[in-house]
């Protein structure tokens, strides 16, 4: 019982996935309004939600360990240097995505 309250494991890959994010889109980098940064920004988030939802399915993550991922990832974002608006914006796209997509049985 007390395993579910230990999160290390969720803590560490979420500070993984921003500091993944951070040097393949760094925070200066939010400022672009060009095309090619959004492409790039769409790319790069969508595969980290991808690593995301594998993680979810290889640790089986409740409710309360996806709310632990999403708010590590979003602090450790704004640590990082980028935008609360940003940090928002890309968590509640990893959220969703968590939260849509089961894990296989």
């Amino acid at each position: 019982m007390f395993g579910w309250f230990d999160t290390r494991k969720v803590d560490d890959f979420a500070k993984t996935l921003a500091l993944d994010l951070s040097r393949r889109f760094p925070p200066a980098s939010e400022a672009r309004t060009d095309k090619g940064a959004a492409n790039q920004l769409a790319v790069v988030t969508e595969g980290l939600y991808a690593r995301a939802l594998r993680f979810h399915h290889e640790n089986r993550l409740g409710l309360f360990r996806k709310a632990k991922l999403g708010n590590t990832f979003r602090w450790q974002l704004e640590e990082l240097g980028y935008s609360r608006e940003f940090a928002e914006k890309v968590t509640k796209g990893l959220v969703v995505r968590l939260a849509s997509k089961r894990p296989s049985a």
